[in-house]
């Protein structure tokens, strides 16, 4: 069996169960919804089953509230598609919310783009976390237009039920392969990123895990967010993907919503930011765009602001208003991949503007960094791992934190799903590890310009000194490339290395070999070696 197959189709005895879906129409009405599933509830009954507590006219409320409170999160295009007339609320349980939606296209994006946006709406809500359960109220065919639909049939009687659902766990079993695909789709889920970003309540200073990588970088931070404004008014938080730099701008946000609720806190991503500005051009709303962003904004948090290069008409709209935000004395933070004077396609005056913020650089954490990381992340998500596991995890997996969370992540998905426990075997065969890592040699700047010396036959002297010839400028640009690919110091860090070169020099070299190695066999095969080598 290669395909997942819905077994809560079948085997589902308690709630509204798949095949009481009514309708897959995407015009299906609101209140029509709430109708039908009404009707659904009352079969329900006739059933045996237990029915929500939650009545028709609570739940019409609650969900009444959250359409209310996603349609302020989001672009109204998009909650028009995915949202209005669309979606309902069909039970509140202890631990989840069910909702509804009339079609699996829909349901789909809202599990792919907008699950933590209902979250956040659900806690605005109800004052707490809740999970959720999506489910889609369409099906082949109506029920109501259907004779033998369930809406007109005796009720089954138990025995026939309890039959069914044997019938289905026999010969319907997942096989292991199917469970390993499960574990794997779920992994991937882990890495993708959110389209939209809100305030993750779960990203504080408390249980971010400081280390010699970053304990400046949460220092500044927390500086941020003692005194917004004012300690540093604009911050500049740069480093490689996945080492924290997103937890950090949450812990700021929710550390500023909690010890002052009265300033305006405004998160977002740089292609967010440009997708806004699109939208109110479009629809003639360029005041207010203008006036969120300034008039209504005390904190205002970019993510990735590296992603408006080659961005004319965004850098422009963003310059305006970090020298509004600067001029009324409000807090600005960035997170990035690179520090400003690396960013290409950007214009010099949002270089100069960016280069005024605090610079802070995340680094990658050390080993006894990773192991708290992991110890703590693990306790978070309930998994037990036995101190060699630790190790071993912490010891091979060197490059992000996100890396790590995902190695958590699959462990927990094999316990739960294969029913193992988490020994050191078990690691290495799904994390793919090798104990032979644990050892590996330590890559250096150093240790990579001794190697390309010695490859290309010149002095090591010649390489890191001024000399331009032919014979030397080669073997210097190879050697800026595998130190950027293998330990990517910043640009000005590698050029200091080779006679304080600056760094569009390095990026040259950097940008010169990726393209040649793409057509030129030999050179590719010179980098090969060199990188077997290292």
């Amino acid at each position: 069996m290669t395909q997942k197959f819905p077994f809560n189709h079948f085997l589902k005895l308690d709630g509204l169960p798949e095949s009481a879906a009514l309708s897959t129409s995407s015009e299906m009405a609101h209140p029509v919804v709430i109708e039908k599933t009404l009707r659904t509830l009352e079969v329900q009954s006739t059933l045996g089953r237990p029915v929500p507590e939650f009545s028709t006219e609570e739940l019409k409320t609650t969900t009444d509230a959250l359409l209310e409170h996603i349609k302020n999160l989001i672009n109204s295009n998009k909650f028009h598609a995915y949202f209005a007339n669309t979606f309902t609320v069909s039970s509140i349980q202890q631990e989840t919310v069910e909702l509804i939606v009339t079609t699996n296209f829909i349901k789909k994006m809202i599990e792919t783009h907008y699950i933590e946006t209902i979250k956040q709406a659900l806690f605005e809500i109800l004052g707490r976390n809740y999970e959720i359960d999506l489910q889609v109220i369409g099906s082949s065919a109506s029920q109501s237009s259907n004779n033998e639909n369930i809406l007109k049939k005796e009720p089954p009687r138990k025995s026939e039920i309890s039959k069914q659902a044997t019938f289905f766990i026999d010969d319907l079993q997942p096989t292991k392969d199917d469970l390993i695909k499960t574990v794997d789709s779920k992994v991937i889920e882990h890495f993708a990123s959110p389209a939209n970003i809100q305030i993750e309540v779960t990203k504080t200073f408390e249980n971010f895990i400081i280390g010699p990588s970053n304990n400046m970088a949460c220092a500044a931070s927390m500086a941020v967010a003692k005194e917004p404004g004012k300690t540093y008014q604009a911050l500049y938080i740069y480093g490689n993907s996945g080492l924290g730099k997103t937890h950090l701008i949450h812990a700021i946000a929710n550390y500023v919503q909690v010890s002052k609720p009265n300033l305006r806190i405004c998160i977002t991503s740089a292609n967010r930011f440009m997708n806004e500005m699109v939208d109110s051009m479009q629809t003639n709303k360029l005041f207010e765009f203008r006036r969120k962003y300034t008039d209504q904004t005390d904190v205002l948090i970019i993510d990735d602001i590296h992603e408006l290069k080659n961005r004319g008409g965004t850098q422009n709209a963003f310059f305006d208003v970090f020298n509004e935000l600067m001029a009324r004395g409000k807090q600005l933070v960035f997170t990035s991949d690179k520090p400003p004077k690396e960013i290409e396609g950007i214009e010099d005056r949002i270089r100069s503007r960016l280069s005024m913020a605090l610079p802070v650089e995340v680094q990658q954490p050390d080993l006894e960094t990773r192991i708290a990381i992991l110890r703590k992340k693990a306790v978070e998500k309930d998994i037990y791992l036995s101190p060699d596991v630790v190790n071993l995890i912490a010891k091979c997996v060197k490059n992000n934190i996100r890396e790590l969370e995902g190695c958590l992540v699959k462990l927990g998905l094999v316990t739960s799903l294969l029913k193992v426990d988490i020994d050191l075997e078990v690691a290495k065969e799904h994390l793919k590890l090798n104990e032979e890592l644990e050892n590996q040699k330590n890559i250096t700047i150093d240790s990579i310009a001794k190697t390309v010396a010695n490859y290309y036959k010149i002095p090591i002297g010649d390489l890191r000194g001024k000399a331009k010839t032919k014979e030397v400028a080669l073997p210097r640009q190879v050697a800026m490339y595998l130190t950027n690919k293998f330990i990517k110091p910043t640009l000005k860090d590698n050029g200091h290395y080779f006679s304080g070169r600056d760094h569009s020099t390095v990026l040259h070299a950097i940008n010169t070999i990726k393209e040649r190695i793409k057509t030129e066999s030999l050179l590719a095969q010179q980098v090969l070696d060199l990188e077997k080598t290292l």
